[in-house]
């Protein structure tokens, strides 16, 4: 059962509209370092102010670019690997497809396995649960859509919500953790072959995975004046063929600060080039693209 003070999580409070971009429709693709635009509407979304740690004096070196912890929340990170984790019983096989491509790149920037798939969470999607914390007091690492976001008391705006547990109160460490993502007010699918629905916003699953799954794994924001190009930024580009999909040489550099790093995965340049080639040549070819991110939070004592 987890300890219900010990839990961390990140709080996004999008301001979605915040910026908005118009791009000229047709086939013109425009580059925003590893972002992917491609001729359609998409918004710059604002992903700051979203911490709400209750003990946030622990986590201050998190946002100090000269601690060996800057970028990290949980510097220990996962008491036992691989993550054993399990998906919404509903979740779209589109969907499921871009969260095991987050996860492999984060892998691939460790070269290591830190997950295992241990199928559907039987009967169980984000709505089963009453509130956004009781999912992690079933003992399963959940991944889960929530149709009626208004449970998770999250603002409308929010992508998506990562909590963790730190047992024993020991921020350093994580030994359980569920994401929740909001399906009500946005389709989360792939940016760069789908449009969206319902008047929902169309939201890149894997860029909004890759990031989340990076809370998940220990790391906290990183903002934009230290690296521009971090997966962690807290900002992103949502909307058709809105993605970022690749990690920066710095998001690398901090995830093997936790778990360290076998064979090639040990060049953390030539790593992110790698990772960058393989999340962005497909989609590029072929029909035109299209793609988008968001995040977590904590409970009262």
């Amino acid at each position: 059962m987890p300890n219900m003070h010990s839990e961390r999580g990140v709080v996004i409070d999008i301001m979605a509209m915040l910026t908005r971009y118009l791009l000229i429709t047709g086939s013109i693709t425009a580059a925003f370092a590893n972002f992917i635009a491609c001729g359609a509407q998409f918004y710059k979304v604002s992903l700051k102010e979203d911490h709400e740690q209750k003990q946030g004096t622990q986590l201050a070196n998190s946002f100090d670019p000269d601690s060996p912890e800057f970028g990290l929340h949980a510097p220990k990170g996962w008491r036992n690997l691989p993550i054993r984790y399990k998906t919404d019983t509903n979740m779209p096989a589109l969907q499921f497809s871009a969260l095991k491509s987050a996860i492999q790149t984060w892998e691939l920037a460790v070269g290591r396995t830190l997950f295992s798939f241990d199928g559907k969470h039987a009967g169980k999607t984000g709505d089963s649960f009453p509130d956004l914390y009781s999912s992690l007091r079933d003992g399963l690492n959940g991944q889960y859509n929530d149709g009626i976001w208004s449970k998770t008391g999250k603002s409308r705006m929010v992508l998506a919500t990562t909590i963790w547990n730190n047992p024993g109160n020991a921020y350093e460490t994580i030994d359980a953790a569920d994401i929740r993502y909001n399906s009500e007010v946005y389709f989360i699918s792939d940016a760069l072959t789908e449009k969206p629905i319902d008047d929902r916003e169309l939201v890149d699953m894997q860029s909004l995975a890759t990031h989340e799954l990076g809370h998940l794994l220990g790391l906290a924001h990183v903002d934009e004046k230290y690296d521009s190009s971090s997966i962690m930024n807290p900002s992103i580009f949502i909307g058709e063929g809105m993605a970022n999909r690749s990690l920066s040489v710095g998001d690398i550099q901090r995830i093997q600060k936790i778990y360290g790093c076998q064979g090639s995965s040990c060049n953390a340049e030539a790593t992110a080039r790698a990772i960058m080639q393989s999340r962005t040549s497909f989609g590029l070819s072929g029909a035109a693209p299209k793609e988008n991110d968001e995040e977590g939070s904590q409970p009262g004592h």
